[in-house]
């Protein structure tokens, strides 16, 4: 099946942008020896900086909320998100609020590149092997869905438990409840398909919008307004602000903070910018205000996340 004409962007590619590269997490830091996959479960904060990976990652929201940004896009992430990133595809976490005690808890199924075409045979051995698929993108892309009934969540803890306990047999445990959450994953992204189908051919302004968003994209640096889009988006401002929450799950404001913020730290990370600088390059002619905003975000203020970010 191909999932390139989701409406749901699952393998959306991004646009490339003009910043650093992000840190790349090699097969050394988690995998032990050979063996092909590696499970933990981890409390997103603000000490990660964006990263990409040697391997393909799941990343599946047990608990919490929050934002992930990936490559240079941002959505608001919750319980129940699952996430397939393929190699090379950077993105990072970051919870709600420093303060939110709901912590934003995230099982991570990391798997070799290599141990795809042995997967593939394994689901393929009786029938097609299709649901491979969803761990076929390409760099730069990745497959998002949402698990509102949590229906992946058991499988997600059996597989940690089962690596972390390494009891007798446990290959042949993370082996099958791989090949089973494959399946599971692929049947609920087919199910996906038709829903939001369904409701895209309903939704005329929703492709407008989309197009809206992607200039937000480029454009965020710049004094926009909610009155302004809308107009452009050819819908009412109650329109627009409903259906701009339904596609990113949050409100214009909180995306056009995120998208402000990501700037920030590239520039903060990479470049010898003053930090009142910084504030009216990304838009806000108040260093205050920025700071204020930045805090919210990232739980630091723009000075000590520079510092702390030092190579």
């Amino acid at each position: 099946m191909d999932y390139s004409d989701i409406p749901f962007k699952p393998y959306e590619r991004l646009k490339k942008a003009d910043k650093a590269p992000a840190y790349h997490s090699d097969f050394l830091e988690h995998f032990q020896g050979n063996f092909p996959l590696f499970v933990n479960l981890y409390e997103e904060g603000f000490e990660l900086r964006e990263h990409n990976h040697a391997y393909i990652e799941i990343v599946y929201v047990l608990s919490g909320e929050g934002f992930h940004y990936i490559g240079t896009g941002v959505e608001k992430t919750s319980k129940g998100s699952l996430y397939i990133l393929p190699v090379g595809t950077s993105h990072l976490f970051r919870p709600s609020s420093p303060a939110n005690p709901n912590k934003l808890l995230v099982y991570n199924l990391c798997i070799r590149p290599e141990f795809i075409d042995e997967l593939a045979s394994w689901i393929g051995y009786y029938g097609d092997a299709e649901a491979v698929s969803i761990f076929k993108g390409r760099l730069n892309t990745h497959l998002s869905l949402m698990d509102q009934k949590m229906e992946l969540a058991h499988l997600f803890e059996l597989l940690h438990r089962e690596y972390t306990a390494k009891l007798s047999g446990f290959e042949a445990g993370l082996f099958s409840g791989v090949l089973q959450m494959s399946v599971q994953i692929h049947r609920m992204l087919t199910k996906a398909q038709h829903t939001e189908a369904s409701f895209h051919s309903h939704s005329s302004g929703r492709t407008e919008l989309l197009r809206i968003l992607k200039e937000i994209d480029i454009r965020f640096t710049e004094p926009l307004t909610v009155e302004s889009l809308a107009a452009e988006a050819g819908m009412s401002k109650r329109n627009f602000i409903r259906l701009f929450r339904t596609i990113t799950g949050m409100s214009f404001s909180e995306y056009l903070q995120h998208r402000r913020v990501e700037l920030a730290c590239q520039l903060l990370r990479n470049s010898d910018h003053t930090i009142s600088s910084i504030s009216r390059i990304i838009g806000y002619r108040d260093a205050a205000h920025f700071r204020e905003v930045f805090r919210k975000v990232m739980g630091s203020n723009p000075r000590d996340y520079r510092i702390n970010t030092e190579n």
